[in-house]
C-alpha cells in the first residue's frame, strides 16, 4: 500500500510540475524571444533567404501604423517566427505587446513558390504595430528552422520606419 501511495504521488508531481496552461507557456516565449531581440548585437545584413520590407500609413487620428512584410523565400523556412522591439524599449519598460508573428498564432512555413494556407505554407508574413511618432526604430528579429525542424536560423535587422520610407540600419558587415 505504501509503495502505491509513493507511486501515486510521483505520478502526480510529476503532472502537476509540469502542466502550464498554454497562455502561460505563450507569455514566456514571448518573453523569451523579447529579451533575444534587446540581448543582440550583431545585425545581419540584408538576407539571402528572403525579402524584408515596410510601409508606415497615417491613420486619421493622426496615429501611425507600419508593416513589415518578410516575403518572397529563397530557401524552405519552416516555424517561421518574426518579432520587432520599436525604439529599443526593454522589456522590463515595456507598457505594450510588441508586433509578434509565430507565438501566439498557428505556425507558418514559407517554401519558394508554393502557398497553401490550410497547411500552413504561406507567401509572406506581415507583421503590424502602431506608434505615435512619425519614427520608429525597429529591431526585427527572423527565425525559421530548417525541413527537419533540427537546426534553428536567426537573423537580425534594424531599421528606421517613417511615412517616407524603411531604411536599415549600417550592420557589422558594413
Amino acid at each position: 500500500m505504501r509503495k502505491l501511495f509513493l507511486i501515486l504521488s510521483l505520478v502526480l508531481s510529476v503532472c502537476g510540475c509540469s502542466a502550464r496552461p498554454d497562455s502561460t507557456l505563450k507569455m514566456e516565449t514571448y518573453e523569451t524571444y523579447y529579451r533575444i531581440v534587446e540581448e543582440n548585437t550583431h545585425l545581419s545584413g540584408p538576407s539571402m533567404y528572403y525579402t524584408l520590407s515596410g510601409e508606415m500609413i497615417t491613420l486619421p487620428d493622426g496615429s501611425h501604423r507600419y508593416y513589415v512584410i518578410v516575403d518572397q523565400p529563397q530557401i524552405a523556412m519552416y516555424d517561421c517566427v518574426v518579432f520587432i522591439v520599436e525604439n529599443n524599449v526593454l522589456y522590463s519598460e515595456a507598457v505594450k505587446m510588441m508586433p509578434c508573428m509565430g507565438i501566439f498564432d498557428d505556425k507558418v512555413s514559407m517554401i519558394p513558390n508554393q502557398v497553401n494556407k490550410e497547411a500552413g505554407y504561406v507567401k509572406g508574413i506581415s507583421v503590424s504595430g502602431s506608434c505615435s511618432e512619425e519614427s520608429v526604430h525597429l529591431h526585427i528579429l527572423v527565425e525559421w528552422k530548417d525541413r527537419n525542424r533540427k537546426d534553428t536560423y536567426r537573423e537580425f535587422h534594424s531599421y528606421t520606419m517613417s511615412t517616407s520610407g524603411f531604411t536599415p540600419e549600417m550592420t557589422d558587415g558594413q
